[in-house]
């Protein structure tokens, strides 16, 4: 078991972007200072894994290194049955091979880390088409598939990306409405083969640590593969935490309640026939309304609407933070009012 510690319409379908992007999303100063005094999810969480399911997609022929193929041969010779290893020669081998991952998991309530040996870039990743050429498999292809498995891990799945650039994965794999995984690595740049593999070797041999934390882990593989390689690791939780309160501070802002305010009201006019009494006690509904709509949707990314025990490691109140933000503006707008 390896601990995590954060470090940092319709549906519940949530779009959760990567910090990078969060950053880049204006907060004034106070804004910031608010969500500092936001409850957060519990401050420490737990991946529970059983064994290595080795996902590989690469050329075939003598001059590519078949790096997960020789990942999993190492770790037969140190604990026999703990890695799967599987070939794949085109990309719908190696969807269906996720696939049965997830079967597996489903059968045997195993929690299988996903081990990914592909190239790979910004976009996705890029192997063999079963012929002769090669093909391509979009990160946004894969959510959908991965969602399934962390699902059938009960949200302990981590998907390692043992790709060039396979850290922009982590950015790109952020679509609900169920997480795709609970936490996520890749490397930063592009890797040698001989290198890559030094990494992962020693990424596994931590892994099995008493009480790891994965920062530590992705360290040591980074040494492990010499200068200039760097995997990053980042729990999805941190990640859907950031962008999931910046959006709230966001969307409740004075200006940004006035401007969707206005938009109902010209609605509810014009498909109701409600009195503008009627609409007036909608709209004072909306703060609730949006709170519980937002918890929802926290609620199913980490899917404590399938199993409640979850609610003890990624559980948040949402309401909380609503009442701290309606609180911060009644209190900017009294200040704005007397001049402060």
């Amino acid at each position: 078991m390896a601990d995590v510690k954060p470090v940092r319409g319709d549906e519940a379908v949530i779009w959760i972007h990567s910090y990078e992007h969060a950053a880049m999303t204006e907060l004034t100063d106070m804004e910031n200072a608010l969500r500092e005094c936001f409850p957060r999810p519990p401050h420490s969480g737990s991946i529970n894994t059983s064994n290595v399911w080795i996902i590989e997609w690469l050329p075939a022929g003598d001059t590519e290194m078949k790096t997960g193929k020789l990942l999993h041969e190492w770790m037969e010779q140190w604990r026999t049955g703990w890695s799967c290893y599987i070939p794949c020669g085109s990309k719908e081998e190696a969807i269906r091979a996720i696939r049965r991952a997830t079967r597996y998991a489903k059968n045997t309530d195993a929690k299988p880390i996903l081990h990914i040996e592909a190239h790979g870039n910004e976009d996705g990743l890029e192997g063999p088409n079963g012929v002769d050429g090669l093909e391509f498999l979009e990160w946004s292809e894969l959510l959908p598939e991965l969602a399934e498995l962390n699902v059938a891990t009960r949200c302990n799945l981590m998907v390692f990306i043992a790709a060039c650039r396979g850290f922009a994965g982590i950015g790109a794999l952020t679509e609900g409405p169920r997480a795709p995984a609970l936490a996520l690595v890749g490397c930063l740049d592009d890797v040698l083969p001989r290198r890559l593999l030094d990494g992962t070797k020693e990424f596994y041999r931590r892994w099995r640590d008493n009480n790891p934390h994965l920062r530590d882990i992705a360290e040591s593989a980074s040494q492990q593969a010499g200068d200039g390689v760097l995997f990053v690791p980042e729990s999805f939780t941190a990640i859907a935490y950031e962008a999931l309160t910046v959006e709230m501070i966001r969307s409740m802002r004075t200006s940004e309640r006035a401007a969707w305010a206005l938009r109902m009201r010209l609605r509810l006019a014009e498909e109701t026939d409600l009195p503008e009494q009627d609409i007036d006690q909608r709209l004072l509904m909306y703060p609730a309304a949006f709170a519980e709509h937002w918890q929802q949707i926290w609620d199913k990314l980490f899917m404590m609407d399938v199993f409640p025990e979850n609610r003890s490691r990624f559980g948040l109140d949402i309401q909380e933070i609503f009442r701290q933000i309606i609180q911060f503006q009644e209190q900017s707008q009294h200040d704005d009012a007397c001049g402060l």
